[in-house]
């Protein structure tokens, strides 16, 4: 039994100029994203999300947990009201359910997601809008407070 047509090698750098052009709306922010692979079971899954300039995902929780690779452009990653800054080649994990928003700085952020259980980008069940504490609501809130950790504060 061949297992090849269970390998992807996905070129990052074509994937980002794809997602630009083939990219579809992010269920719930101002992002474009697009698929680059999803196990045979639908469990594992990756995607390509471009957030334009300073846009920014509301907060929101995953049923599952998820890594973030930053590809370009500096970005955020707020978490307990607390906004870290995100440079190209850093791997960040957010635990499922965790509150977390996510934004773009002076120029468009390109980010890796790999998720389990995956959900496609357009679909409404990939994330949540909630509040910091975790309780859903029904219209996005965004993140608008200036709490910042220090720079390279949670750098190893």
């Amino acid at each position: 039994m061949s297992h090849s047509s269970a390998l992807r090698i996905v070129p990052l750098g074509a994937a980002a100029a794809a997602v630009r052009e083939q990219g579809v709306p992010v269920h719930g922010a101002d992002a474009t994203g697009l698929a680059l692979h999803l196990s045979g079971d639908g469990h594992l899954g990756a995607d390509m999300l471009r957030v334009p300039p300073h846009t920014s995902f509301p907060i929101h929780v995953h049923p599952g947990h998820h890594l973030l690779l930053c590809l370009e452009g500096e970005g955020t990653i707020t978490v307990d009201q607390v906004t870290h800054r995100i440079r190209p080649g850093d791997l960040y994990m957010v635990d499922g359910q965790v509150p977390h928003a996510v934004g773009a700085g002076d120029t468009e952020h390109v980010l890796v997601a790999i998720g389990a259980p995956h959900k496609p980008v357009d679909d409404p069940s990939r994330m949540t809008f909630t509040d910091w504490q975790g309780f859903a609501v029904d219209a996005p809130l965004f993140h608008t407070g200036p709490a910042t950790a220090p720079a390279d504060a949670d750098r190893g």
